[in-house]
């Protein structure tokens, strides 16, 4: 879940940093100016030409190898309605850089875009711990897990502030929203109950029967923490430039 809005991240700086480097760049690297009136079809012209690059990363954008894509640890719920609390730890995600924009939108003179994105297969595997009531159920236990995920939906909003410092403007990133929605797939924890097969086997079931209700139950927390995450990395690779150089005119 969290990788899409990880690619999405990377792929809206990808596009934004793209002017800088026009010099340094490979020929898939296309330059968007904001006088332009089709920016938002450039920005997504420029990160589809992009995305083949992701799997083995790019080393001039800063953007590491997405295949697998590596996200660590994470608490995803921590003291919830239930007392429910659900950490992943290790997790790797394969799939991530399969990415398609289907929708964008600029506006405010190309300081706010908004991207709707789709990734149509990822799978998932670390290790997780989890214990207290979730969907009606009690879940206790810690182990490795998988995860198959198929139509994911993110939607992105990028918000730029540009101050004059010089009377030379910069650009610093002002807002970025995450809203997930998710779609089918199944995820498998092992060890639940201390490795109780059977009652192991009928919460996994029970969940992948319910697999949309359960990924609504913790996408909240994780949207908000790559919301963090991503902003922080935004945030540096800005720092380094002027809105000109960037979107120039």
């Amino acid at each position: 879940m969290e990788l899409k809005v990880l690619l999405l991240t990377f792929a809206t700086i990808a596009a934004t940093v793209c002017p800088l480097f026009a010099a340094k760049m490979p020929d898939y690297i296309k330059i968007c100016h904001r006088s332009d009136p089709k920016i938002a079809d450039c920005v997504k012209e420029t990160v589809h030409s992009i995305r083949p690059h992701l799997a083995d990363g790019i080393t001039e954008l800063n953007v590491p190898a997405m295949e697998p894509l590596y996200i660590g640890d994470l608490n995803i719920l921590e003291g919830g309605a239930n007392g429910i609390s659900v950490k992943v730890k290790q997790l790797k995600v394969w799939g991530s850089s399969n990415f398609e924009i289907r929708k964008i939108r600029a506006s405010d003179d190309a300081k706010r875009f908004d991207f709707e994105l789709i990734l149509p297969y990822l799978h998932g595997e670390g290790n997780y711990n989890i214990n207290g009531q979730l969907l009606g159920l009690m879940l206790r236990g810690n182990g490795p897990f998988t995860g198959n995920f198929t139509n994911f939906y993110a939607y992105v909003k990028v918000v730029f502030d540009v101050t004059t410092v010089n009377d030379v403007e910069m650009i610093g990133l002002k807002d970025l929203a995450v809203k997930i929605r998710t779609g089918s797939g199944n995820i498998h924890l092992q060890n639940l109950f201390g490795n109780d097969k059977t009652l192991g086997d009928i919460i996994n079931e029970t969940i992948n029967q319910n697999f949309e209700l359960f990924t609504n139950e913790v996408i909240q927390p994780i949207e908000r923490a790559l919301e963090k995450k991503f902003s922080n990395v935004a945030s540096k690779i800005l720092d380094s430039f002027t809105y000109n150089e960037l979107f120039p005119l």
